[in-house]
């Protein structure tokens, strides 16, 4: 991984010399092309192309290796792989994918060994897994026997083998290379050639390799790094976040400077690593790694906040209200908080609009059980769980109880508990926590239900939250959790419940079964997503949204949002302590995802206020299934990236407008190498593609 070279380079420079040597003369090859093995399953999308840009630019800068040179992602350990991933690799240069992985599948032997690998937008990779299955190969005769047994592909003739000490490095030692030596052409095994991957997956290419997969490499195991480690996720997500929010307003300023973010984004590539942002490492690392994100938070945040000062002010005098930045990329019309007060926002993507008073709030209710603002109103039950959900229409979105908080056995995992849930934990006695006190509050353009649990070891605090004129309801959450073998989960059984549900992965969404009809249905009882997940049939939709949470159970009429774990291995302290994160849910009508698309990240980018004089858009475009993700400077400091990808998983032809002066638009690869002329005018997106232009000065 290109970390841990730089590191060498850093502090062990006469080694890092001999490695550069090496690699010079071809008797190594490097691999990777990721900044470090990350996780598959939780970074952002934009955090993976920043993993493929780090780790290009370094090859290129210290070993004079370009992306044509190395065309392999050699990512043998990561626990699954989104359905985005080949785009993602197309346009980072990289044709091949390696892994071994799937062989680890708990219930269902994947079929497949060499395969063309389809992700949600049609991009294809060529992917091969060693048959053999392990990263630590022997080398020895059984384990070639054993690769061809393995091999479905085995007409094609060719296969990798993967020997030595792989899995914490090492290497290959003496006995497998006189093991290989003997190996070379024996009679009755596999004949051994030595080779790069580079040129064992070129004539790999050239064989006419038959079988194809479309989605997601799904992983039968591990799938508790969704939740494991929470302060992990929710740490990443807020400086995912912070880093998008200060590349935007550096556009904005005039700042071309990217310094002040390489460090930072450094650092955070760093600990996607797939055994630390999934929460599978020992006590020390996560101690290391919470301390460094907050660090990273403080200095990000500090940064954001100069940049902002470079803002034109306001008229800061005793009537000025004060303006709201939207850092995303569709319009908010909401209500904020500024200077203790209330006021009504209404800004266009990626401007400065002017607050606006709130004026008087109508359709607020409340009662012992209930409250409302004019387009939900919620009814409560005895434990805390909502019982009716029904909109202005009075049509109902409850079918069994919304935000119900149960607590499961979540009982250890041989032999990786942090990783691992037993997918029987739903047919075991669970317990939902009694319910301690209940208040309503009104304030401005809110009305809030508090609601305080007792936990066995705790206690649970929950803001339920209407907002004028929103159908989201939020619920705000404060957690002292030092539960021991233990998941908290909120369940939801909605009425608009289809056999499959769309959850948003890096760049899109991806469509998995509610059902459970064969064992691979079955297998995938707990599924990674982002900001949302949503179900849908003929009559209306329900989406789950969230600001920091991956894990959901959504089988069988329920959607299960994962909070908290509490494994004892390999760090006995993990996720004891105090949490505070948010989640929500709204209703929306048949055929209209957007709303989903857009309450997640209302929910994860939060308007800014401050006093600065009102700017229009610096990018939009003119269909809300095209979402503008980032708008930075480019790599070699000389333009802007504006990147946009399609939400919805259909073609589009879209606008782009911006105000930002420039004289050529130009559509580039992630690498931000150029493609061809861009039309603003009219680009055409296909379903879930991503688009990166680049506007030069």
């Amino acid at each position: 991984m290109r970390s841990s070279l730089a590191w060498m380079k850093d502090e062990q420079p006469a080694l890092f010399e001999r490695i550069r040597d090496a690699v010079a003369s071809g008797s190594l090859e490097l691999q990777g092309a990721f900044w470090v093995e990350p996780d598959m399953n939780l970074p952002s999308g934009e955090s993976l192309v920043r993993q493929a840009l780090l780790g290009r630019r370094f090859q290129a800068d210290e070993f004079g290796i370009t992306p044509d040179q190395v065309r392999v992602c050699w990512l043998p350990d990561t626990f699954g792989y989104n359905g985005n991933l080949p785009q993602i690799l197309k346009k980072s240069g990289m044709d091949y994918f390696m892994t071994i992985k799937l062989s680890w599948n708990r219930t269902n032997l994947f079929p497949y060994r060499s395969f063309t690998w389809e992700g949600i937008d049609g991009s294809t990779v060529l992917v091969h897994m060693p048959p053999e299955g392990d990263y630590n190969s022997h080398a020895a005769a059984d384990g070639l026997l054993r690769g061809l047994r393995q091999y479905p592909e085995r007409d094609l003739g060719t296969a990798l083998l993967v020997y030595g000490a792989g899995d914490g490095g090492g290497g290959p030692g003496e006995v497998h290379l006189e093991l290989l030596a003997r190996e070379r052409s024996l009679y009755g095994l596999p004949r051994v050639e030595s080779s790069t991957a580079e040129a064992f997956f070129a004539e790999l290419a050239s064989h006419d390799v038959e079988h194809r997969h479309a989605g997601e490499l799904y992983l039968e195991t591990h799938q508790g790094t969704y939740t494991s480690q929470a302060a992990m996720k929710a740490g990443n997500r807020r400086l995912e976040r912070l880093l998008h929010n200060a590349e935007a307003l550096a556009v904005i300023v005039g700042d071309d400077s990217r310094e002040p973010l390489a460090g930072p984004w450094r650092d955070v590539a760093l600990h996607q690593f797939h055994d630390i942002l999934p929460g599978s490492s020992i006590t020390r690392v996560h101690a290391e790694a919470r301390e460094t994100y907050a660090r990273l938070e403080g200095e990000v945040g500090r940064y954001i906040d100069s940049l902002a000062a470079c803002l034109t002010s306001q008229d800061t005098s005793p009537d000025a209200v004060g303006s709201a930045l939207n850092l995303t990329g569709f319009a908010r019309l909401e209500y904020v908080r500024h200077r203790g007060a209330w006021y009504r926002a209404d800004v266009p993507p990626y401007a400065v609009a002017a607050l606006r008073p709130v004026g008087k709030i109508a359709g607020f209710s409340q009662d012992a059980d209930l409250i409302g603002n004019g387009l939900l109103t919620l009814r409560f039950g005895e434990d805390g769980a909502i019982v009716s959900c029904t909109d202005a229409a009075g049509a109902e979105h409850s079918a069994g109880g919304l935000n119900r908080l149960v607590v499961h056995r979540d009982p250890y995992q041989f032999p990786f508990n942090a990783c691992d849930i037993d997918p029987r934990y739903h047919l075991r006695p669970s317990r939902t926590p009694p319910l301690l006190s209940v208040e309503t509050l009104a304030d401005g353009p809110t009305i809030t239900r508090r609601q305080t649990y007792r936990l066995p070891h705790g206690r649970l605090a929950q803001d339920v939250v209407l907002e004028a004129g929103s159908p989201l309801v939020r619920i705000d959450t404060r957690v002292d959790w030092h539960e021991r073998l233990r998941m908290l989960r909120a369940d939801f059984r909605p009425v608009h419940y289809g056999d499959q549900v769309r959850c948003e992965i890096q760049f899109g969404h991806i469509c998995r079964p509610t059902t459970e009809r064969n064992s691979v249905e079955t297998a995938q009882f707990e599924v990674c997503a982002h900001k949302w997940v949503a179900t849908e049939d003929a009559a209306g939709g329900f989406a789950v949204v969230n600001d920091c949470k991956y894990g959901h159970r959504v089988k069988n009429g329920l959607i299960s949002l994962n909070l908290l774990r509490a494994p004892i291995f390999p760090d006995r302290t993990a996720d004891r302590g105090h949490h505070e994160f948010s989640y929500g849910f709204l209703p929306f009508a048949a055929g209209d995802l957007s709303a989903a698309v857009q309450a997640g990240y209302r929910l994860n980018n939060p308007l800014l206020t401050g006093d600065w004089t009102p700017q229009p858009s610096l990018v939009a475009t003119n269909d809300p299934a095209v979402v503008v993700e980032t708008v930075k400077i480019t790599e070699d400091g000389r333009g802007v990236v504006v990147r946009a990808y399609e939400s919805l998983g259909v073609p589009a032809s879209v606008k782009l407008a911006t105000t930002l002066p420039h004289a050529s638009a130009t559509e580039t690869d992630l690498l931000e190498r150029p493609i061809g002329p861009a039309d603003l005018d009219a680009l055409a997106f296909g379903p879930f593609e991503v688009k990166t232009i680049v506007l030069a000065p």
